[in-house]
């Protein structure tokens, strides 16, 4: 029997909820265009008025902690949109979101988005879903990871996206998991090395592989305690 992920309905990883509107938006968007690994489409604090929707590639999306250091809230991949508080062309984003590999994008803008949604309701109530999902996961995200302590953050990420045993390569460095864990770099490191030594994880190029999620839930109740 296969382990189920968590029952939150939250994901941190985005990806497909558009899949099937692509064609229109490439009706209505320029021709996808590449940006490379490490460039900034959305910054916080500026203005820029435009959304993307993402063709291929992984997108991190962060905020700056009370120490200056990166927090990550969310990963984007194929076929979701991102950007969305450009709506209004005047507002400024509150993330900043980064391409973490080279990555293909079709940009548009508020006019363009207001313009699929008149052509195809459908297309609106699955733009409303996916801002649902998005509010879950940062609701989620304010009250478990800021609270409990990190060894249990880091439990309780792993196993809201990588809690079914056909899907249990974790592609992040240590310190991907440490900005989405709001942690430092050692702090993961200390948990990874747990983590190993209970053997529910081994090392696997960058990232690891979960062989054992019966156990990484078993540890979990562990850690739980020493809040």
């Amino acid at each position: 029997m296969k382990n189920q992920r968590d029952d939150t309905g939250v994901r941190y990883f985005f990806t497909g909820e558009f899949r099937k509107y692509k064609k229109m938006f490439e009706r209505h968007c320029p021709p996808p265009m590449k940006v490379p690994k490490g460039m900034q489409l959305c910054k916080c604090h500026e203005a820029r008025g435009w959304m993307y929707y993402l063709c291929s590639g992984r997108m991190k999306v962060y905020v700056n902690n009370c120490e200056g250091n990166d927090r990550i809230v969310a990963f984007l991949e194929k076929d979701t949109i991102f950007g969305l508080d450009h709506f209004s062309p005047e507002q400024t984003s509150l993330v900043t979101i980064e391409c973490m590999t080279d990555a293909w994008v079709m940009p548009f803008d508020g006019r363009t988005l207001e313009t699929m949604i008149h052509e195809n309701p459908e297309f609106a109530v699955e733009l409303t879903r996916y801002y649902c999902k998005i509010i879950r996961q940062l609701c989620h995200d304010a009250q478990s990871q800021s609270v409990n302590n990190v060894f249990v953050r880091t439990i309780d990420f792993l196993r809201i996206n990588w809690g079914e045993e056909d899907n249990s390569r974790v592609p992040l460095s240590q310190r991907d998991i440490a900005e989405a864990v709001n942690c430092s770099r050692s702090s993961i490191a200390r948990v990874c090395r747990a983590l190993k030594q209970a053997g529910v994880i081994v090392s696997e190029g960058v990232g690891f592989r979960i062989v054992d999620h019966a156990g990484l839930s078993a540890l979990r109740g562990k850690y739980v305690s020493f809040r």
